[in-house]
């Protein structure tokens, strides 16, 4: 099972290759279809590879083949019939939306307490009144539900949706949902995507991305990520500043790095790693440099005088992947990675 961001990703990645099919395009590359979706190459690939879809080194992806492909995984092959409760402007409008989106899901009824509402029929939806929910919902086997309405509501209704047999639930109350651990909860907070908005706006717009779980990282893992973002040092130039030795060019105009990974698991290393990622690994193996490949990592860092061999350097020049040696350990290279970036200072 992939996670609910890659399933998110996955959308994302559909509708650019949908527009992609109507525009004529036949094939894309990982790093066009990234730029598209902000978000990287290798998260492209990463995504892509965990429904089983590859594409072709001198092509890319073939946008139908890759559209087809992510259908299959998101859509299953039976179309998935979804309730809405609230049918007031914000009802309307995912009504509206729905009406020719997507045929894989189908609104196919909707609820109101507004008497001037029940009984009519919207973008070829019927209304009815909010009391007969949990007979209708059972009686068309829906299991997908949005909820379009004040917090102070949402609640009784989830729990009367639930009864009915509702599995998935979307809420746009801003107000969370008590409801059993097995029900899939995803939450539209306009609020909070708002005061979001204005806080970065107050910044000049300069919002990072952040990764779930930072708040546990250690300090000073945060201060060299800080150190990283602002620095724009380059990779040839952090070699020069750790006294390392540049085995293998790196792309040319040089890679900014923005992250330090040090390891030697290959599994952390497709969770971490980014195209702005310096690898600090004691592993001088084939298979560590494509894995580098697949994620993009611009440069790997050998520590404790490790050298890589003929056929690694041969790869990585074609690769345009920037190979050093530190003659010092992962933890002191490390540190001196830190000194450089903080201009030399202990």
């Amino acid at each position: 099972m992939v996670s609910r961001k890659t399933v998110s990703r996955l959308s994302r990645y559909r509708r650019l290759l949908r527009t992609l099919q109507t525009d004529g395009i036949e094939s894309i590359y990982s790093h066009e279809l990234a730029r598209h979706a902000v978000v990287t190459a290798a998260q492209v690939r990463r995504d892509l590879m965990a429904i089983g879809y590859s594409g072709s080194p001198n092509k890319g992806y073939d946008v139908t083949a890759c559209a087809e492909s992510i259908s299959h995984f998101l859509d299953g092959s039976v179309r998935q019939d979804v309730a809405l409760v609230g049918v007031g402007n914000l009802g309307h409008a995912v009504l509206a939306h729905f009406a020719d989106e997507s045929p894989s899901v189908r609104i196919v009824v909707a609820f109101d307490v507004d008497p001037g509402l029940t009984g009519t029929t919207i973008h070829q939806v019927r209304c009815f009144d909010a009391s007969l929910m949990e007979r209708i919902v059972r009686e068309h086997g829906v299991q997908i539900a949005v909820l379009a309405v004040p917090g102070d509501v949402a609640q009784e209704a989830a729990e009367t949706l639930v009864r009915a047999g509702v599995k998935s639930l979307i809420s746009f109350a801003s107000t969370p949902l008590a409801v059993p651990a097995d029900i899939f909860v995803e939450y539209m907070d306009i609020t909070a995507a708002l005061e979001s908005a204005a806080y970065f706006a107050r910044l000049g717009g300069r919002g990072e991305a952040s990764t779930d779980g930072d708040g546990d990282l250690d300090p000073m893992v945060k201060r060299l990520e800080s150190l990283l973002a602002r620095s724009n040092m380059k990779l040839e130039e952090l070699a020069a500043g750790i006294g390392a030795d540049v085995v293998t060019p790196g792309r040319p105009g040089g890679t900014a790095v923005a992250r330090v990974y040090a390891g030697d698991r290959v599994s952390d290393l497709l969770n971490e790693a980014s195209d702005k990622t310096l690898l600090v690994t004691n592993l001088a193996s084939v298979q560590m440099l494509r894995v580098a490949e697949l994620m993009d990592v611009p440069g790997i860092c050998f520590v404790n005088g490790v050298r890589p061999d003929a056929e690694m350097i041969e790869l990585a020049r074609e690769n345009h992947t920037l190979l050093m040696v530190s003659s010092q350990g992962v933890f002191e290279t490390c540190g001196l990675i830190y000194r450089a970036l903080d201009g030399g200072r202990a």
